[in-house]
């Protein structure tokens, strides 16, 4: 017993730092590292130091460095190697559904141990991104492929999150065994505020967004692709509207007629700032029937960073505000509200299963046993902590606008204090423009005409 007792705590500390170890960069070196003057270091570094390859996080924070850089193909690999390994959870999952939350990685003594795969809006936005990268190729089809799979993967999301809510049920059980309260947010939670909040509380769900249903509506119409799948552009309009009826105010036509030779349509994208990132928070809760506290780690989220006021986009006849379609702010929120009974309840697991080891430590080496045995199963948990990361690159914001426009003329886009103006030309049907906000001197403007 003795000896399968100290395998646990060395077992468990030695990963913790390993983990650690193994890191790139952490995450405050990446979200610092954009600046104009910083961008290429901080990309190069991320693409040749590749000890974090196993995760989900790192190639979907080096496909959307990429795609901010202009290199399009490379962006769409990185994707690919995010794809694989979502794929292969998502298989090893499927074959035991009813066990899923198996496959989220070990929760016994620390949250930052587990391995993340991603929420259901990160695992859409992932896809709704890699279209982008294919438009801007003039790929248009290949964008209108993304776009399915990123209805596709919501499928098994929703088989994901059932699973979770059954999972979820038993482990409050549990906690409710140990004389445990879930029923409300823990007071002295930093999310506690930003949970309840009036648009937080109005989300449809946590991994549909209308950024990605408006995109997929203007593909599959541009492309060609609609009439062949059942009228898709219009399905995936109505789709968003329902989600926000923001959506209508995408489309803008001229002011007056003109023959359909004469103007295109201009699809201006426009991506900023950066989502919250996660981390683990630890706070004092009463356990017990309120007799006994303990410290219980929970996910949290950083504020989001380096977003914008909305763009202005004008040509000669039009000046239009495009709306805020993509929140993921709101949605990292919305799902962390959805899952925190759950967190919470197996928060406790957590706690009470740390004090029964330290507890055992105790009663077997002494009281000098039961500290060291608490101080490295803390020390651990830190270090295992500090490597629970997202998607930490995803834009914050998503801004969409597919106006009218006489052929040859000049579009302006407005962003903050800063401005670009983009020719358009004399001899297409349109042109689409992807705007790419990371900081205030770091932005860049990419746009391709078919």
């Amino acid at each position: 017993m003795n000896r399968v007792l100290l395998k646990i705590i060395f077992l468990f500390t030695f990963l913790s730092f390993h983990s650690l170890q193994a890191t790139v960069l952490s995450s405050q070196q990446l979200r610092s590292g954009l600046s104009k003057n910083d961008f290429i270091t901080t990309l190069s570094y991320l693409s040749t130091h590749k000890s974090d390859e196993d995760q989900l996080w790192y190639w979907l924070d080096l496909a959307r460095l990429q795609q901010a850089n202009g290199e399009f193909r490379a962006s769409i690999l990185s994707f690919e190697k995010a794809y694989a390994i979502l794929d292969d959870f998502e298989n090893r999952a499927t074959i035991s559904i009813r066990n899923v939350g198996s496959f989220l990685g070990s929760s016994f003594l620390s949250k930052g141990s587990q391995t993340y795969y991603g929420k259901g809006y990160e695992r859409t936005l992932m896809h709704t991104l890699n279209a982008l990268n294919y438009a801007m190729l003039g790929d248009l089809e290949g964008s209108a492929v993304e776009l399915r799979r990123m209805e596709l993967r919501q499928e098994f999301w929703l088989q994901e999150s059932e699973e979770k809510i059954k999972d979820a049920s038993d482990e409050k059980i549990k906690a409710r065994e140990q004389g445990s309260d879930i029923s409300s947010i823990p007071s002295g939670y930093s999310m506690g505020v930003l949970l309840e909040d009036a648009d937080v509380r109005a989300m449809a769900n946590n991994y549909q967004d209308p950024f990605s249903y408006t995109l997929s509506s203007i593909i599959h119409d541009i492309s060609g692709l609609s009439p062949l799948l059942g009228n898709s552009s219009e399905i995936s309009l109505k789709r968003s509207i329902a989600l926000n009826p923001e959506s209508e105010k995408v489309f803008v036509k001229l002011p007056y007629s003109l023959p359909s030779k004469e103007k295109m349509k201009i699809t201006v994208i426009v991506l900023s700032g950066l989502a919250p990132s996660l981390k683990v928070e630890k706070i004092r809760f009463p356990i017990f029937q309120g007799a006994s506290y303990t410290s219980i780690d929970l996910p949290s989220y950083s504020i989001p960073i380096n977003d914008i006021y909305p763009p202005s986009i004008s040509t000669s006849q039009l000046s239009i505000q495009p709306p805020r379609l993509l929140k993921s702010d709101l949605m990292a929120y919305k799902t962390l509200k959805d899952e925190l009974p759950a967190e919470l309840a197996k928060s406790i697991v957590r706690a009470t299963t740390k004090g029964v080891v330290a507890k055992q430590a105790n009663d077997h080496f002494g009281d000098m046993g039961g500290l060291i045995a608490s101080l490295l199963m803390d020390i651990g948990s830190s270090y295992s902590d500090s490597g629970f990361r997202n998607w930490e690159m995803l834009p914050n914001s998503g801004y969409l606008a597919q106006l009218e426009a006489k052929k040859g003329e000049t579009v302006t886009i407005t962003l903050n204090n800063h401005q670009e103006s983009i020719m358009l030309p004399s001899n297409k049907k349109g042109v689409i423009i992807l705007v790419s906000y990371l900081t205030q001197n770091n932005i860049r403007i990419d746009h391709v005409s078919y």
